[in-house]
């Protein structure tokens, strides 16, 4: 394990440096008082400039020119911004190729730490770029990565024709029955948070309500409902058909992230189908009991296999969620769930790569995830087997802190993509977010995005309600 400690003249970019360094946490350990490692950005001259890096008796220089592809206009207000990702992205690079070198380990996605990386892939593409080789050449992502992307990008073709005045509407559910040791979300455990459900469920469908009068005044149509959370189905019965009914709509899709197998009964199973709902989860994350036990899911392997087939009973598309790298799971436990959701035969499958984020369990109690090749023979297994068993990958996203620098990648089967996931990843839609947590997103005719965050809690968000749907009426006026 290499020790340094980590300085660098560029303040602002230092979180996206530790970004790169923390992909490689299974080689090096930053310390304070360990040896420096020094990066240092300097203009040369015009556009040209040079990054330096050094540690020990190890030394680079690195010269690149800012691409004048990705600038805007000068006299616009993003070109600076525009100008100063371009000096990020370029040292960047520099860094992971000191530490190559330096650990002799190469990542699959090469320099490249943001969550979504289809969605710089189209945008190379819409600038005339050769996007395969710009992630080959520059950015040093691996054939196979690259390849993943590319086809990703493809099945995602026929959903970027979005309207100017398309909008999708996400209501945040923010309540679990139990907490899983993976999960850093602000979901709420309902035993503890009992009192707030009934006044929580009054506001959000106020906001619900607030939301369609703004869909009609601004003459927008809506393309997708997504009901998240939590597990929106943790709710008793009479409040979640009064949310679920407030928020359908004429849409071409209607999700409800019912997710764990112990909140989903015949009844609302019911609702949601008489509200027009198309699309639920109905997640297993394992198909493995002793692992449901480890990761405090409070359900057994019988009961997934008994609400799915009443699910089945109504018009749904089905996803199931898998992760990769629980704890305790050996290759074969991990195979074993790709194959039981393969035999169920959902129309998504959603592999997700187990990812410690601060606030979980898993976390605090120093699980360690970072088998590389262990991660990346799942990855792979779950990739061909589903490729093979007729679907294919149609939206993906990466974290900070998964186990190989890996990501998660949605299947589908075909003409069975979620519009609602594509859409949040790529950000080439409005949304309109509902609830505690829940994130608006306002789309500009030159891309520019701007956003409106609901206070987090539960508490915080039934203090400031009123403000809260002053606030959107603002946003979207």
């Amino acid at each position: 394990m290499i020790q340094f400690e980590f300085v660098c003249t560029i303040p602002e970019f230092e979180n996206d440096y530790m970004d790169i360094i923390r992909a490689f946490s299974s080689h090096v350990f930053v310390s304070e008082g360990a040896d420096k490692l020094c990066l240092s950005l300097e203009r040369i001259k015009d556009d040209v400039y040079e990054c330096t890096i050094g540690y020990k008796d190890q030394k680079s220089k690195t010269r690149f020119c800012v691409d004048e592809r990705f600038l805007e206009k000068k006299e616009s207000d993003s070109y600076d911004i525009k100008y100063r990702a371009q000096l990020k992205r370029h040292s960047k690079v520099a860094l992971y190729d000191f530490l190559v070198r330096l650990t002799g380990q190469s990542l699959p996605y090469g320099s490249l730490t943001g969550i979504r990386p289809t969605k710089l892939y189209h945008e190379l593409a819409g600038k005339g770029i050769d996007a395969d080789s710009y992630f080959e050449d520059v950015l040093r992502v691996s054939p196979q990565k690259r390849e993943l992307i590319a086809e990703i990008c493809r099945n995602q073709k026929d959903f970027y024709n979005v309207k100017n005045d398309e909008i999708d509407v996400f209501v945040n559910i923010p309540i679990c029955v139990s907490r899983c040791v993976y999960c850093s979300f602000i979901s709420a455990q309902l035993d503890k948070v009992r009192k707030l459900v009934d006044p929580y469920c009054d506001l959000l469908i106020k906001e619900i309500e607030l939301t369609k009068k703004i869909v009609k005044a601004n003459g927008l149509k809506i393309r997708s409902v997504y009901i998240g959370g939590g597990t929106p189905t943790s709710l008793d019965e009479e409040n979640f058909k009064r949310v679920v009914e407030c928020a359908a709509t004429d849409c071409r899709e209607y999700t409800v992230e019912a997710g764990r197998p112990d909140t989903i009964n015949s009844q609302k199973l019911k609702i949601m189908a008489d509200a027009g709902v198309n699309r639920i989860s109905v997640n297993p994350q394992t198909f493995n009991q002793k692992t449901l036990d480890i990761i405090g899911r409070k359900h057994t392997v019988e009961d997934i296999y008994k609400v799915y087939d009443e699910a089945q009973k109504y018009n749904f598309d089905i996803n199931t969620d898998l992760i990769a790298m629980l704890p305790g799971e050996s290759f074969d436990d991990f195979r074993y769930s790709v194959d039981c959701a393969l035999k169920l035969a959902p129309a998504n499958i959603t592999v997700h790569t187990l990812a410690l984020k601060k606030g979980s369990t898993l976390k605090v109690e120093g699980y360690d995830n970072s088998g590389e090749d262990i991660a990346s023979k799942m990855v792979d297994y779950a990739r061909d087997t589903l490729v093979n068993g007729g679907y294919s990958p149609y939206y993906m996203y990466k974290q900070k802190y998964m186990s190989g620098n890996l990501e998660n990648v949605g299947y589908c089967k075909e003409g069975k993509a979620c519009i609602y996931n594509i859409d949040i990843m790529e950000e080439i839609c409005g949304i309109i977010a509902n609830g505690a947590g829940g994130i608006s997103k306002r789309l500009f005719a030159n891309d520019r995005l701007e956003r409106l965050a609901n206070p987090k809690g539960l508490d915080v968000y039934l203090e400031r309600g009123e403000k809260i749907l002053k606030d959107k009426e603002e946003f979207f006026s």
